[in-house]
């Protein structure tokens, strides 16, 4: 390009203005017109390519004539660390206060200001600047490290719509911070040092849709009416009381992480529209009764790891014909010990309840009447001993059931009732102490499509108890103490495409040719198979190309046992003819060996 020189002293500033201008909007926008743009040495340059003028080099003067009435639009910051991000959407950095933007032009038609100080403390007060900049709509200080908030604060911004101070190392919010009649409707004041929220610092804030105050070392709140306000959230705080005033539009409320003990009756009266309340991680132990009565739109309550030691019925109202229209309920990770009869018989839409990781002991028929919605139960990780017949049987749409971890020793037959629960696809017993299981135990679950019966003490398995489940895709067996799975009971398996039956006494399984032709994955390792018994399963489980769960572990890698040789040189598919070959002694002899080795070696390193 040739160099254009001859640029008067009186062209200067204009000269600098242009710059600006291009490095801001002219020249990422100028391709439509077909044009290039270069400057060489403080002077500026045009080249119109052929669709503009091909090769033909325009006066400087007449140029910058022609683009600062195209851009003027976009005024000159000059020295401020300021820089455009979109249109009327500027980004500042290292502000010590908004003074430093007086000598900006056109800043009274800003609408986006984001300021970045990560070294600077940032002073604002409701000053001469603050009313230059009295059209912008949004704020965002949260990259200030350090926010001094004076007297008036925002109070020159009504215009103001979103603003952002997280993490600015706020300690006091006030109510003169804003306008009288502001305009904001999102404002996030979370990760700060805020110890108070009254009414006062809200009371301007009456067109407030959403508002974060989470993260802070809040011990009291307290709430103004703010007729739109939508979702307000106040987790992790440190807060032992709170009170909300009318607020009619609110509609998710998030209290998790503080110090609330006990709710009373009016806690949240005044909140009807609510959908979703989060209580979870609080030290609650005393709910009051009818406390969730105001709440008949609630949708989704969390209330886990808390300690309450019982939910009782009323706290969600005693009217015989009242019904909330709940539909998640969370009570995971409380100190539970007992389900009163009908407690939950207001809750007729609801569709997931998680009780696990609490004490309960037993569970009977009626615990969970009035549930004809609920999909999902949880109860993994209590202490259930018992489950009396038809516990499950008010449960028609059940599909999900997880009873782990607990202490069940036996599954009875009528667990279920005597209806099918055609919705049932997902059952969770791993690591009970089942011993045995009723043959008729499944007998209502034909369309079961997973079973996890891992890590119990299972010995036998009847094939009445699988003979139903003609839909069952992934069966788990793993960790417990089966010497055979007969023909018959693999013949009831046709659809299972997952199958563990490792860590048990297996010591040969007598699968044909149309076993299992939907199998795909499998876990067989850890089990003292014979050595001519495991060849051929491994080449049947290579001719239908299933693949080996758990490849990797030590048993492939000739870490530890896969098979035990025996004396006879082919498979024996006889279960007292196996344990005459005492193959299950040598098994454990070498894997209590290897354990050892690997416990010598791990202590030696």
């Amino acid at each position: 390009m040739t160099r254009q020189t001859g640029l008067d002293s009186g062209s200067s500033s204009l000269s600098l203005s242009l710059s600006l201008c291009l490095n801001w909007i002219c020249i990422p926008h100028f391709a439509f017109c077909g044009c290039s743009y270069q400057r060489l040495n403080g002077s500026f340059g045009f080249q119109l390519w052929p669709n503009c003028v091909a090769g033909m080099l325009v006066n400087a003067n007449w140029v910058l004539t022609v683009l600062w009435l195209c851009c003027r639009g976009f005024p000159p910051v000059g020295a401020v660390p300021c820089q455009p991000l979109a249109w009327r959407s500027f980004e500042c950095r290292e502000l010590s206060s908004l003074q430093d933007l007086l000598g900006v032009g056109g800043a009274d038609n800003w609408h986006s200001l984001a300021v970045h100080n990560e070294r600077t403390e940032l002073e604002l007060d409701s000053d001469t600047t603050l009313q230059l900049l009295s059209n912008l709509s949004d704020l965002d200080l949260s990259a200030v490290q350090q926010l001094n908030l004076r007297t008036r604060g925002f109070s020159s911004l009504p215009n103001l719509r979103h603003l952002n101070i997280s993490g600015c190392g706020l300690a006091e919010l006030r109510g003169s911070h804003f306008a009288a009649e502001s305009a904001l409707q999102q404002l996030d004041a979370s990760h700060n040092r805020l110890e108070l929220l009254t009414k006062d610092v809200l009371r301007n804030l009456r067109k407030l849709i959403y508002a974060n105050f989470s993260h802070n070392a809040l011990t009291d709140c307290e709430l103004p009416h703010l007729p739109l306000l939508n979702r307000l959230e106040l987790g992790h705080n440190r807060l032992v009381n709170v009170s909300f005033g009318v607020c009619p539009q609110l509609q998710q409320l998030l209290l998790q992480g503080n110090r609330l003990a006990q709710l009373h009756v009016s806690a949240f009266r005044g909140l009807h529209g609510l959908l979703e309340l989060q209580l979870s991680g609080n030290g609650l132990s005393l709910i009051a009764q009818e406390t969730f009565l105001p709440l008949n739109q609630l949708r989704v309550l969390n209330l886990s790891h808390n300690a309450l030691d019982a939910l009782r019925p009323n706290v969600f109202g005693a009217a015989q014909n009242f019904v909330l229209n709940l539909q998640q309920l969370d009570l995971a990770a409380n100190r539970i010990r007992l389900l009163f009869d009908n407690q939950f018989r207001v809750l007729p839409r609801l569709q997931l309840l998680d009780l696990s990781r609490n004490s309960i002991a037993s569970l009977s028929g009626g615990h969970f009447v009035g549930l004809g919605s609920l999909r999902k139960l949880y109860l993994q990780s209590n202490d259930i001993l018992e489950i009396k017949p038809d516990a499950f049987a008010a449960l028609p749409n059940l599909d999900t059931l997880d009873l782990s971890h607990n202490s069940l020793e036996y599954f009875e037959e009528q667990a279920f009732g005597g209806n099918t629960m055609t919705r049932l696809r997902r059952l969770n017993l791993n690591a009970n102490r089942l011993k045995r299981l009723h043959p008729l135990a499944f007998s209502s679950l034909p369309y079961l499509e997973y079973l996890r019966l891992g890590h119990n003490e299972l010995a036998s398995l009847d094939v009445r108890m699988f003979a139903p489940m003609r839909h069952l895709q992934k069966l788990h067996l793993g960790h417990n103490a089966l010497e055979e799975i007969t023909s018959d009971v693999m013949d009831c398996l046709s659809s299972v495409m997952e199958l563990l039956i490792d860590h048990n006494r297996l010591t040969y399984l007598s699968a044909g040719n149309d076993t299992f032709p939907s199998l795909n994955r499998i876990a067989i390792e850890g089990n003292p198979w014979q050595c001519s018994c495991f060849v051929e399963l491994q080449q049947w489980l290579t001719a239908k190309r299933v693949t080996y769960l758990r490849e990797n572990t030590g048993y492939y890698k000739g870490e530890r046992p896969l098979c035990v040789i025996t004396a006879v040189d082919y498979c024996i598919r006889n279960l007292q003819a196996a344990r005459r070959q005492n193959v299950h002694a040598e098994f454990d002899e070498v894997e209590q060996a290897d354990t050892d080795e690997n416990d010598a070696s791990v202590a030696a390193d």
